[in-house]
């Protein structure tokens, strides 16, 4: 038997070992028919209780080691904030220059030396000031309770070095952008898309950076940060 061949053989193995997991005697030759695009109806007729996004957003962002702290207003989200780059014996925090954040949050009031990601300095500038910034604060677009994901939409006053390169990343939103499952996110986006409104890049985020080598050692913070915590404001 040639290695063609035994590739081929092992393959069907694969495969016949597949089709028995799903029930089935034989392997398919004919592809099923499929009558609807993306997640089935099943899981987008879904029903939420009003606080089930929050609640899940929370218990599975916890769950990988994230914190969550949920705010009434924007003095209280400030305060939050402060309190943990006092935590973290924070010196410098680099800040997306978005207007939810200037409605909410009161830099001068953080503690620490802030500097706004903005055009109004060069990128080698701003790369470098993340770089050396002890926290990264970002506004979210969308978070996912089902996950514990946060969706950033990237601009040029948005830069995801600012949650990529400091080592610990402040995400805040509003309680009303928790939505239940991806699938609310995609239809969002599909929808910004034939308005021709989708960002330059939108960046899924769960849990701080993990990476683990061959050999199974798990690594927290190495192409990212070592912490992200997340602040709702409960709009």
């Amino acid at each position: 038997m040639t290695n063609i061949q035994e590739d081929i053989a092992q393959e069907n193995m694969f495969l016949q070992t597949v089709a028995k997991a799903l029930g089935r005697d034989n392997v398919l030759t004919v592809p099923p028919n499929r009558n609807e695009a993306g997640p089935p109806a099943f899981w987008r007729e879904q029903k939420f209780e009003a606080e089930q996004p929050l609640t899940q957003f929370k218990a599975n962002l916890e769950a990988l080691t994230g914190k969550v702290a949920i705010v009434n207003n924007g003095a209280e989200a400030t305060n939050q904030i402060k309190l943990w780059l006092k935590v973290l014996n924070a010196k410098a925090a680099v800040v997306w220059d978005h207007p939810e954040l200037r409605k909410y949050i009161e830099f001068s009031r953080l503690g620490v030396k802030t500097e706004l990601w903005n055009s109004d300095k060069s990128r080698q500038e701003l790369i470098e000031i993340a770089e050396q910034a002890d926290a990264g604060i970002t506004w979210v677009n969308y978070a996912i309770g089902y996950t514990g994901t946060v969706a950033l939409f990237s601009g040029a006053n948005a830069g995801r070095s600012v949650s990529l390169l400091p080592p610990t990343h402040i995400a805040v939103m509003q309680k009303s952008d928790i939505v239940p499952t991806m699938s609310t996110v995609m239809k969002h986006l599909s929808e910004r898309r034939g308005q021709g409104r989708l960002p330059s890049a939108i960046d899924f985020i769960t849990g701080p950076s993990r990476t683990s080598d061959i050999e199974m050692d798990l690594s927290i913070g190495v192409h990212g940060p070592f912490r992200i915590w997340a602040v709702v404001i409960d709009n």
